[in-house]
């Protein structure tokens, strides 16, 4: 779907107004970008390869804040490994922004990480999800930014036909948050496999000490 197909479902179906001086479509142009993040960053359907720069003796880096989460890492000299099974004195994820890398790299060098990357804020009425830069997220795949939206907007319309938006709630992510649309994608995803994607080259930059991020 388009910006404007999405915007136009969200705006019918609650009846919001697009006339000056009450024009909402700003906002849901808003909540489309974040459902697109929050999509992204809870299912993990798309992801991307980077290339992060290392430095000698350094063991601690900041993430970029193009990355949303990681999925896989990779040194090119061993197999790539899910983040959450990795061997012991590898790799560590402290927080959501530093990598620790354990041993530190012994001399400069690159590191390859599978990660879920932040998207472009769609503007264009013809812009849709599924472009590459506003996340390659799959067709079948939108009518959850939709319904993330109906959520939001619902609530701030206090909608009393869906309860203040927690039937779109409930249908975006279940009723206790770990259902809904979004457990249907992320069983999707699941069954796909893995496909090598377009690469992308982020760069690291080092972190600071480790007394101001970690207790």
């Amino acid at each position: 779907m388009t910006k404007k197909q999405m915007s136009d479902q969200i705006q019918f179906w609650l009846g919001l107004q697009s006339i000056a001086p009450y024009d909402e479509t700003a906002m849901i142009a808003d909540l489309l970008y974040q459902g697109t993040i929050d999509l992204l960053a809870r299912t993990r359907c798309v992801v991307r390869c980077c290339h992060l720069n290392t430095v000698a003796d350094v063991s601690e880096y900041l993430l970029d804040h193009s990355i949303l989460a990681l999925v896989d890492i990779e040194d090119g000299a061993m197999r790539r490994t899910r983040r959450d099974v990795m061997p012991a004195n590898t790799f560590t994820l402290i927080r959501a922004d530093v990598l620790r890398l354990n041993p530190a790299p012994a001399e400069d060098g690159e590191l390859d990480v599978w990660a879920v990357m932040r998207p472009q804020r769609m503007t264009a009425d013809a812009d849709s999800p599924g472009d590459e830069l506003f996340g390659a997220i799959p067709d079948e795949y939108h009518d959850a930014i939709v319904t993330y939206g109906l959520w939001k907007a619902a609530d701030y319309t206090d909608d009393q036909r869906s309860g203040d938006g927690e039937r779109y709630r409930t249908l975006y992510e279940g009723q206790d948050g770990r259902g809904g649309r979004l457990q249907q994608i992320r069983q999707l995803v699941n069954k796909r496999g893995t496909a090598r994607a377009a690469d992308r080259r982020v760069n690291l930059r080092l972190s600071r000490k480790r007394g101001v991020w970690v207790g």
